[in-house]
């Protein structure tokens, strides 16, 4: 018996199917298993006789089948040319020589095996489905080896191109790319599907349907083959224009501020330093006319009063200029090794001779005693504790106590002394903020701690403070172990 005798009588449906899926040669069977006659068959693809909600399965059993070769048992519903659903249990195996795959197909019930995997791929094209639809991103999916390309709602969404109208190709994606972005962004994606990455990121440039532009952020994955051939790519491209715009608005403020934060500088110092002279010339005439000797008695009381207003003018000058001085954070630190045994016996020494008037008693522990930070800030820092030191002391014996501490990259740095203290629960929200005093018995400006923080902060440390009334008063500093 020929093979066309056997392939006429077999109750099984026998056939051969070319590499583009068409029905090469299809035996008799055909007509008493799905109704069509084997010329009806012939010459069209599997796909067209195949239950829609089985297409899936068949295709990627098939892609399978060609690039692994492995022979393959896969069960397929196919549609009777009446109408209704036929199950088939397929055998089908696949031949290089030919390039076709043989096939032979019973009818037979689907297992339950075969319906679970058939639902839990119908799920997961349904999450699939409602993650394009859910997402802020447009999702693509480009299938390399055939050249097609999958839109998901969000481009219709975020771009405004009708998706459906569009063609199904890689090209109608870079289509839209800004032409001055287009070269390295198609660049870049060769590179990855050439080579043996995964994850691909590039920022861009995106041609809306109404002419504009929005910039993008668009991710991929590369999916490979067995030989490590890129066969398809997923991603999602994410709309960021308001962010770059929000991020240029910030960036043009902050510009804008240190713009005026500096004007406002230089501001200060012109005032501070034109004002210093005029000041200094009413006082030095206010002095004169204090000894001249024919001045008359009864202009002698207004003279004081001027006296006195310009003196206290010139300090507020003074003060203004220490503000500034402590703010200005454009001035370029001169960084040095400090001995801190040497810096408190220049200030116990500067501070003997004033109006103070008073010995501290200030002990130095822990290490490092020397440090590397700015010279002037870290004298201002500590002459200003130990004169608060001084004149807030309890009694006629001021002494403090400061411990030094090297961390992994940061100097501890605690000053304690036995000074009346401060009541943190009354004060604590102002105790480093400008003229503001906590003692009214004792004269003072409040300008010590403000400048204390300042100048700690210019260093780009932090302070913190304990007290309590009549219990003295602890700093705890922290600096970089190499100011900058």
């Amino acid at each position: 018996m020929d093979l066309n005798k056997l392939l006429e009588l077999s109750v099984d449906l026998i056939c051969t199917v070319d590499v583009n899926g068409r029905f090469v040669e299809v035996s008799a069977a055909s007509y008493a298993i799905l109704g069509y006659n084997p010329e009806e068959m012939n010459g069209r693809e599997y796909q067209d006789f195949i239950y829609p909600r089985d297409l899936l399965i068949a295709e990627q059993a098939v892609t399978t089948l060609i690039k692994e070769r492995p022979e393959t048992q896969i069960q397929i519903r196919y549609l009777h040319k009446n109408g209704h659903i036929v199950p088939l249990l397929w055998c089908v195996q696949w031949d290089d020589e030919t390039q076709l795959m043989y096939c032979i197909a019973r009818c037979g019930r689907i297992t339950k095996q075969t319906e679970l995997m058939r639902t839990s791929l119908e799920e997961s094209n349904k999450r699939y489905g409602y993650v394009t639809q859910a997402t802020s991103d447009a999702i693509w999916d480009w299938d390399i080896s055939e050249n097609t390309l999958y839109l998901g709602e969000g481009f219709e969404k975020i771009f405004g191109y009708n998706v459906p109208s569009l063609p199904a190709t890689i090209e109608s994606w870079q289509q839209f790319i800004h032409l001055e972005d287009s070269s390295y962004v198609l660049k870049s994606i060769a590179k990855i599907c050439a080579g043996q990455g995964t994850n691909w990121k590039e920022e861009y440039r995106y041609r809306k349907a109404d002419g504009t532009y929005a910039d993008v952020v668009d991710r991929g994955f590369v999916i490979r083959d067995q030989n490590g051939t890129a066969v398809r790519m997923v991603g999602a491209m994410h709309d960021i224009s308001e962010r770059k715009k929000g991020l240029q608005e910030l960036k043009q403020v902050t510009s804008d501020l240190f713009k005026r934060n500096r004007e406002l500088h230089e501001f200060g110092y012109i005032v501070s330093h034109n004002l210093r002279s005029p000041v200094a010339n009413i006082k030095g005439m206010a002095t004169l006319l204090q000894l001249e000797t024919g001045f008359p008695e009864d202009l002698k009381p207004y003279l004081t009063n001027l006296f006195n207003s310009v003196s206290r003018l010139d300090e507020v000058i003074i003060d203004l200029s220490k503000i500034l001085s402590s703010k200005n954070t454009s001035l370029d630190l001169k960084l040095e090794p400090l001995d801190l045994q040497d810096i408190i016996h220049k200030i116990k020494t500067d501070l003997s001779g004033n109006s103070l008037n008073s010995v501290i008693n200030v002990m130095i522990t822990g290490r490092p005693s020397t440090i590397i930070s700015h010279k002037a800030y870290i004298y201002s820092i500590f002459h200003n504790l130990i004169a608060n030191s001084i004149k807030y002391n309890l009694n006629s014996h001021p002494s403090a106590v400061i411990n030094i501490t090297q961390l992994a990259d940061t100097i501890h740095i605690t000053y304690t002394d036995n000074s009346s203290g401060i009541d943190l629960v009354k004060h604590g929200d102002e105790i480093f903020k400008p003229y503001k005093r906590f003692h009214s018995t004792i004269k003072g400006k409040g300008l010590g701690l403000f400048l204390v923080k300042s100048y700690i902060e210019a260093l780009h440390g932090t302070v913190s403070v304990k007290s309590e009334p009549d219990q003295g008063i602890s700093y705890s500093v922290m600096l970089p172990a190499t100011s900058s």
